[in-house]
């Protein structure tokens, strides 16, 4: 019996050891799990009112579109000149991020707008880094125009919206 439980922790000290030692040089950088490609990305832009006007205070979040969880996602504001620009970001793939834009301070900077949202796969995408192995690279995503958005009117308050 005791040669068996030699034996077992011995096996799962040397099979510790293989799963660190597999990550390679890029411990910290890389995500978590070996044999996962991954890609880093940055997006920028600009927000603005239906008249062209630069919205300040407008919350801009990126995730995947798929998962509405906001531990996923990065949130930054606009500033004002209507612009924004997110830290780096990393994920497994950037097709599927989406850029969303909510006016969350209601009149405080010019009135109550509508929210919108963009694909990443709509901006203009900019290889900022070429990558190597599992890390595919760093992107630059900026809005083609200003993203529009349109204030709500009184037309909402009559429909009960």
């Amino acid at each position: 019996m005791k040669k068996y439980m030699t034996v077992r922790r011995l096996l799962s000290g040397v099979l510790a050891l293989l799963g660190f030692s597999s990550c390679g040089d890029e411990i910290g950088e890389s995500p978590c799990e070996y044999g996962t490609p991954y890609v880093k990305f940055q997006v920028k832009g600009k927000v603005v009112s239906d008249k062209d006007m630069p919205l300040e205070g407008i919350q801009v979040i990126v995730r995947q579109e798929w998962n509405n969880d906001a531990a996923y996602a990065d949130t930054v504001y606009t500033d004002e000149k209507g612009e924004f620009m997110t830290d780096e970001l990393n994920t497994v793939g950037i097709e599927k991020q989406k850029v969303y834009f909510n006016d969350v301070d209601g009149d405080e900077h010019g009135g109550t707008f509508r929210s919108d949202s963009v694909s990443i796969t709509a901006m203009d995408r900019k290889e900022m880094e070429e990558g190597k192995g599992w890390y595919r690279g760093k992107y630059e995503f900026v809005t083609r125009e200003p993203v529009k958005l349109s204030e709500k009117g009184n037309e909402d308050d009559a429909a009960g919206v």
